[in-house]
């Protein structure tokens, strides 16, 4: 791991390239690689995906659910979960095979809401959060229990840099730190009224995405910066680099794909767009392959799209 960003090369949008895969038609709403070979994307109908060769080829995996799947997280080679619902509740999707089959929990979440906020600890120790919901579990999410007690706000995302360190997000500038692994939180202040979303880090650095282009440092409660309009996931390499993906409108009844680049924590950037009809006209998930190689999926009209950035 290359800690100094001096030595490691700026990112570009020449290093962009769309690769030739077999990937199913779909909305993927998340991506992520448990090491440099083997992925797992998810989608917005219920579908799963596995990679094994680093993004060239996907199988689908057996899912037997068709609703909105929104976040997968591994803790190690054979054990992921994933949230999602529908309007009959919200639901956590368990494998112990490396995505082979998966269990089915219900989540009996408040009014039938869906779960936003994901994050394991480890294969154990896992939290989920969302409207009116903030919940631990101690055995791998067979049973949960409330973290604060009820909460009558929203935790719109909850996320740990380490073992101790955590923070959950919420409405109104609002959020929650943790320095015990998530045995006690305390209630912060940012200086913004808007509602903090999801949670990331960039080395030393935690921030929080607002609902509008604003990022907040929550170490400090204060702006870090700001982000364009039309990115709407980010993806930090480091402390300066960061990718951010999403879509825009111009003329015409279909919106362009977005990758930006920055190499300066935002200050300046790149972007390359995407042709809606062949490439993609929306750029929905990305993960980290491997140092200097990340993994993007894009749909198009009809199909989708696997774009590489190598760094």
């Amino acid at each position: 791991k290359n800690d100094n960003p001096a030595n490691s090369p700026n990112l570009s949008t020449d290093s962009l390239k769309i690769l030739q895969t077999n990937i199913p038609a779909g909305l993927y709403t998340d991506l992520t690689f448990i090491n440099e070979n083997t992925g797992f994307a998810i989608s917005n109908f219920g579908a799963i995906i596995k990679t094994t060769d680093g993004g060239y080829s996907w199988e689908q995996l057996l899912s037997n659910i068709d609703f909105f799947l929104n976040k997968i997280q591994f803790t190690d080679s054979q054990t992921g979960y994933i949230i999602g619902g529908d309007n009959s509740g919200g639901y956590l999707l368990k494998t112990i095979n490396a995505g082979l089959t998966w269990q089915l929990i219900n989540l009996n979440t408040p009014d039938k809401g869906m779960p936003t906020g994901m994050f394991f600890l480890n294969s154990n120790t896992g939290f989920i959060s969302g409207e009116k919901l903030f919940r631990k579990t101690i055995d791998g999410g067979q049973t949960w229990s409330e973290v604060m007690g009820p909460v009558q706000e929203n935790i719109n995302d909850v996320s740990f840099k380490n073992a101790y360190e955590g923070y959950a997000t919420s409405d109104n500038g609002k959020y929650f730190r943790s320095a015990d692994g998530g045995k006690s939180w305390q209630s912060m202040q940012s200086n913004t009224s808007d509602h903090l979303k999801k949670i990331y880090f960039a080395e030393s650095k935690s921030y929080a995405k607002c609902r509008t282009s604003v990022f907040i440092d929550l170490e400090t409660g204060n702006k870090a910066f700001t982000v364009p309009d039309s990115a709407f996931n980010f993806l930090f390499l480091n402390e300066s680099r960061c990718i951010g993906i999403g879509q825009h409108y111009e003329a015409g009844f279909l919106p362009y794909g977005d990758i930006f680049l920055t190499n300066d924590a935002w200050t300046t950037f790149s972007q390359k767009k995407y042709n809606p009809q062949s490439e993609a006209m929306n750029v929905t998930a990305i993960g980290r392959a491997k140092e200097g190689r990340v993994i993007i999926i894009g749909c198009e009209a009809i199909n989708s799209s696997v774009i590489e950035l190598r760094y």
